[in-house]
């Protein structure tokens, strides 16, 4: 019988995109076919850090609950709240000494993704 290989899920622990984790972490899950209740499990034990800490603030009954995780962590280090400060970083991006063009380029689209979606 055949069964598809695990693929392994990340760690988080808050210095990086929560935005792009959580696409990493939903291509995982789906690859391993998870269902809500395994996400939110194997949620929780890839948080590293600062991320760990905010399952401080989720009641117990809630640890399970993949919306109530999500939405905590969403809150602390989603980029939503962080707009403002692409449009600046933006705005000021100026191409480095010795920096390809191909490189700044592509850090203005992170940025102007960042900035306006």
């Amino acid at each position: 019988m055949f069964s598809r290989p695990t693929v392994k899920s990340l760690a988080f622990d808050g210095q990086t995109s929560w935005t792009v984790f959580k696409t990493q972490f939903d291509v995982v899950s789906s690859a391993n076919g998870w269902n809500n209740r395994v996400k939110a499990s194997q949620l929780v034990a890839s948080l590293r850090g600062s991320a760990a800490e905010v399952l401080q603030g989720i009641p117990c009954d809630k640890l399970t609950d993949l919306t109530t995780i999500e939405n905590a962590l969403e809150a602390l280090f989603g980029d939503s709240n962080l707009t403002h400060i692409y449009r600046t970083e933006l705005k000021t991006r100026r191409q480095e000494p010795g920096e390809s063009l191909q490189v700044l380029a592509a850090d203005v689209e992170r940025l102007m993704s960042l900035a306006y979606a």
